[in-house]
């Protein structure tokens, strides 16, 4: 394909979706600054200038899967990967999917029992993506305010999964009460 029908390819499959792909490097991917995405893009229409483009059927789902791939390699390449990083790329597995649930269930109804305003101020910014900004123009209250309610329902948040976790690990030990008593008695 010369360099005119490439340009044009690119322009009417590719480029349309752009957009929508750093919509969701921003949504998904947050340990990436607007600088590691525009480098990103780059990079994928880089490699997009390359490919066979008559072997491609989808040029949004090919731009995907481009991005997708260049976030595995630099997974691998980097010295350092913030672990957050590795659960936005890799696909679950039935097990982590279940287990995501569970936990998503389980925040669910941590969030349903805060008190009403902590708990809208908490699922504006946390699971509508709102800034503190924003909350607080949703609430009709003050940024402080905001501020306050999000700090409660945070820690409340924590205190309970930590509980969770403590709970978990106290049910996995092993009692050992009467292991020692079966010892005292030799």
């Amino acid at each position: 394909m010369d360099d005119p029908a490439r340009l044009h390819w690119i322009a009417s499959h590719i480029l349309p979706h752009e957009p929508e792909v750093r919509g969701w490097l921003r949504r998904y991917v947050r340990t990436l600054g607007s600088h590691d995405i525009d480098d990103l893009v780059q990079e994928a229409y880089a490699r997009l200038w390359t490919a066979d483009y008559g072997h491609i059927a989808n040029g949004r789902s090919y731009l995907f899967a481009v991005i997708r791939n260049l976030l595995l390699e630099q997974a691998r390449h980097a010295r350092v990967v913030p672990m957050e990083r590795l659960g936005e790329i890799e696909e679950p597995g039935p097990d982590r999917r279940a287990s995501a649930r569970q936990e998503l269930e389980r925040l669910e109804s941590i969030v349903a029992d805060l008190p009403e305003r902590c708990r809208r101020a908490f699922e504006l910014q946390k699971f509508h993506g709102l800034s503190q900004r924003e909350v607080a123009l949703e609430m009709n209250i003050t940024e402080k305010t905001v501020e306050k309610h999000l700090a409660f329902a945070l820690a409340r948040v924590l205190e309970i999964l930590r509980e969770d976790k403590e709970q978990v690990l106290e049910q996995r030990q092993p009692s050992t009460k009467s292991h020692d008593t079966e010892q005292s008695r030799d």
